[in-house]
């Protein structure tokens, strides 16, 4: 006798789920399943606090202005690491740095890239759950190539996967993205559930489709900006998740 015979919980998510006729779940990584935006901001702070220590620039402008610059590149170059090297040159720029600190201490920033995230309460509860209710389970992520497989590597991520699919990191998350991963899967947009933290890269494109929608707001302003689709379901951990199919229509 299998699991599902003996564990009643999952029995009632693989109902929920043939109700909603969801055959798939694709999920965002980066802020969706890991964490990494906190990761982010330490490296930021770290930084700010060595440029201001050993230049004499107020701190908190410059983390101020380390922010804003970061959000404009990030527009104009995507999630591409290299984003930081035209983010140094900027502050260099206006803070009319003459010593050589401020990019000389990129190597703070860069951090990010070799720093190990951590997962999210309940995500690998939810693939668990996911596969024992044989949902097939896909991921569209947008960064760099490298530094994605080594996130995968050495959480120990990509057994969990029927696909994986990597947006370019030059350009911005599209449903173009999210309708590969689901031709990957075999499954038509309106069979999958779509789990991500950026509203215009995730969410909105994945509804437009057809898929059914869960939103976890990003930590960053930027990927919150939008009008949320109508039927999308708002969570904040994956906690909440196996209740939410109960919100879906």
């Amino acid at each position: 006798m299998g699991r599902l015979e003996n564990d009643p919980y999952i029995g009632t998510t693989k109902e929920k789920l043939a109700r909603l006729g969801i055959k798939g779940v694709l999920y965002d990584l980066d802020d969706t399943l890991i964490y990494t935006s906190e990761i982010f901001r330490e490296c930021m702070h770290s930084y700010a606090d060595v440029v201001a220590s050993q230049t004499g620039i107020e701190r908190d402008l410059f983390y101020q202005s380390l922010s804003d610059i970061n959000d404009e590149e990030y527009k104009r170059m995507g999630v591409n690491p290299l984003r930081w090297k035209a983010v140094v040159a900027k502050l260099e720029e206006l803070f009319e740095d003459k010593t050589g600190i401020i990019s000389e201490k990129i190597e703070v920033l860069l951090r990010i890239y070799s720093t190990l995230p951590r997962m999210r309460p309940g995500a690998l509860t939810t693939m668990g759950v996911m596969k024992d209710a044989d949902v097939k389970q896909g991921l569209v992520t947008h960064a760099n190539v490298d530094w994605t497989n080594w996130k995968l590597d050495q959480l120990g991520l990509w057994n969990w996967f029927e696909a994986v699919y990597i947006a370019d990191e030059n350009g911005h998350k599209t449903a173009s993205h999210w309708k590969s991963a689901m031709d990957m899967l075999g499954l038509q947009p309106s069979e999958c559930l779509v789990v991500g933290d950026n509203l215009n890269g995730d969410v909105v494109p994945a509804a437009g489709l057809g898929a059914k929608t869960v939103w976890m707001p990003s930590p960053w302003s930027v990927y919150r900006v939008g009008v949320v689709p109508e039927g999308t379901v708002q969570i904040s951990e994956f906690n909440e998740f196996l209740e939410a199919l109960d919100r879906l229509t």
